[in-house]
């Protein structure tokens, strides 16, 4: 009877060494991360409405969230075994179990993206105390239970780490393996988009300071186009463009579509044929980098026509970060000022990775700012992948992040020879810092015997406002420091040197062009005319002028909102831009119309749109511009 009597009540005899609490800490861990990585890619899918301003993540998650979380929850075990030791009247089990119930049920409601903080740790602390009570009658059973359970779990991961990402590897291997012959002497194509990259802050393009002296080397040994238009303001629409030639009103991806629960396959990009698949049927290994991981990456459909795709996950400080508990760390911690002493520690400790800012994530709502992804990672990853196999062609797609806001070169990185003053200058550092590396990219191309053999396309999703007609950033409206972005073309022998197009062209015709120049002709699926007949035959009266949309955005910040009340923005509705040898009509749906002599006017602060005779050109070129639209 008595015996019985200690069985019933909570016992300090019960097993309590430091094995048996690291084995509760281990076991728990992965079962929380196993969850969580599930619960963040479930409602990812759930919340797409709130894309932009969210952390992402892919299937990787499944098992990058339990290494966390057992780390952490191990330390926790770890450290009340100490305790106990010390304090052996410590009833060590209960408080361990109460310490990992709270973080696990907070974890799992905080990752809905539904619930306030406050309510996700009240909830979390109520079930942590009732749970707490009810294992601390069955102590003995439950350090049994996860004994058995905790080899099971370990298993589990190195199966969801083997099958995520051996199947990734050999998915690929099958890919290509599956790839026809390429033509013989094919050379590889090199598609480099600068985020965010004004063409004005180039000195092609006339700027006074020396931003870009490697893009200028391959501006003069190549075809440089003056007055390239991209196809919208801001980077998911352009994206689609640029790898499928299409038109926004074509593909229809104005805006941030859900994502379909059993992947893309063809659906993605408006299911139009993508430079990625054509260049696959001519025998090409893809592969696409990106440093956008907000609005291109393989969750937004990105991946059709790319074999190999990185976007998440390039370094162990952005795979923290987009853990929930990296996120609360990141939300509480990394947004205070740079004399906290949390950042203070991390420097000291060598953690600057975790310091270099992002855009992507929620942090302008309060929430969590991602890690930057810097161009030195897209080029390592680039080069590592293209070093896999050097038997086939191979197309790389790269994204350059480094331009967009925050603006600035890497603290370690040498300071400019202007002062850091205003956010221009900031913007100006980052120019030149990925201007060096796409400097350092065709030096290892040329160490390895490839650049020769490599065309090279170089230009930028779309510009940057910088404070002009009170706009900070983009996507907000057309104007031409907005969509005016750089163009170059190189290839040593098929393309000449020294060429400069002055003819408006959209970029959307780079695709085609690529097609054109690889011998691809009649036989391409990409929409033509190709920019090669701008500088064999200089076009003919009947070039087609370049067009710009912009789907309605009604989220707006401060400076937008200021904007709006001068002059029609994507705010209130949708937007069209046609581009001419000297005008540029801006279409609002609803708020009228703008015309602007950009040839004269480039800071575009002159709008004609009220002058009688100005009324008959706008006419004109809202005909021009349902003419191009008619014609696609």
């Amino acid at each position: 009877m008595v015996s019985t009597e200690r069985m019933d009540q909570p016992s300090h005899a019960a097993p309590r060494n430091a094995g048996s609490l690291l084995v509760v800490g281990l076991g728990s861990g992965i079962g929380a991360g196993f969850v969580e990585g599930a619960g963040l890619l479930f409602f990812q899918k759930v919340n797409w409405a709130r894309w932009g301003p969210m952390m992402h993540v892919s299937r990787e998650i499944v098992w990058i969230s339990p290494i966390l979380d057992a780390i952490l929850f191990l330390s926790l075990a770890l450290i009340c075994a100490v305790v106990a030791r010390l304090a052996p009247r410590l009833p060590a089990i209960r408080v361990l179990v109460f310490l990992l119930t709270f973080l696990s049920v907070y974890d799992w409601l905080t990752l809905t993206s539904r619930l306030y903080h406050r309510a996700c740790l009240l909830l979390a602390l109520g079930v942590a105390v009732a749970f707490t009570r009810w294992c601390g009658k069955r102590e003995g059973a439950f350090l049994q239970f996860w004994k058995k359970t905790t080899p099971w779990m370990v298993a589990a991961w190195v199966l969801a780490f083997a099958g995520i990402q051996g199947g990734k590897g050999l998915h690929e291997r099958n890919a290509v393996a599956q790839l026809p012959i390429a033509k013989p002497g094919a050379p590889n194509v090199l598609v480099i988009v600068v985020d965010t990259l004004r063409a004005d802050h180039l000195s092609s393009y006339g700027y006074a300071r020396p931003t870009s002296p490697n893009f200028d080397r391959l501006a003069l040994q190549g075809v440089l186009f003056k007055n390239a238009i991209s196809t919208s303001s801001w980077s998911l629409p352009s994206h689609v463009s640029l790898l499928t030639g299409r038109y926004q009103f074509e593909h229809g991806v104005g805006s941030v579509q859900p994502e379909p629960w059993l992947g893309w396959r063809n659906k993605g990009m408006g299911g139009f044929p993508t430079l990625g698949e054509a260049l696959e049927q001519r025998g090409y290994r893809t592969g696409a980098f990106s440093a956008n991981r907000t609005y291109f990456s393989r969750d937004l459909g990105f991946g059709r026509g790319f074999v190999h795709f990185e976007d998440y996950f390039h370094s162990p400080s952005d795979a923290f970060v987009r853990t929930l508990y990296g996120r609360e760390f990141a939300r509480i911690y990394l947004k205070r000022s740079e004399h906290s002493l949390a950042k203070r520690m991390l420097r000291r400790l060598g953690l600057t990775s975790l310091l270099d800012q992002d855009a992507e994530g929620s942090g302008s709502y309060g929430g969590a700012f991602g890690v930057r992804k810097r161009a030195d990672f897209v080029n390592q990853e680039a080069m590592e992948w293209i070093d896999r196999d050097r038997q086939r062609p191979f197309f790389v797609f790269l994204n350059y992040f480094d331009v967009h806001d925050p603006y600035g070169a890497p603290r370690s990185y040498p300071k400019p020879s202007w002062v850091q003053q205003t956010d221009l200058d900031a913007y100006d550092n980052s120019v030149q810092y990925v201007d060096a590396y796409i400097g350092r990219l065709m030096d290892d191309l040329g160490q390895r015997g490839l650049a020769n053999h490599t065309l090279v396309v170089i230009t930028s999703d779309h510009g940057e406002a910088l404070g002009q007609h009170q706009l900070m950033t983009h996507g907000k409206a057309l104007y031409w420091e907005q969509i005016h972005v750089p163009l170059v073309i190189w290839y040593p022998g098929p393309v000449p040197a020294g060429v400069r197009v002055t003819r408006p062209v959209t970029n959307a015709a780079i695709p085609a062009t690529i097609m054109d120049l690889i011998g691809a002709g009649a036989q391409s699926p990409l929409p033509s005319p190709s920019l090669s007949v701008l500088w064999q035959t200089g076009g003919g009266p009947n070039w087609p002028d370049p067009l710009s949309e912009l789907a309605r955005n009604a989220i707006s910040d401060k400076e937008d909102q200021i904007a709006r009340t001068l002059a029609p923005t994507a705010s209130t509705g949708s937007m069209k831009s046609l581009v001419t040898a000297q005008w540029q009509l801006i279409t609002h749906e609803s708020m009228g119309d703008q015309l602007y002599d950009w040839v004269r006017d480039p800071a575009e602060s002159n709008n004609f749109i009220h002058t009688p005779e100005a009324q008959a050109t706008a006419d004109g070129l809202e005909s021009r511009m349902e003419d191009v639209m008619r014609r696609r």
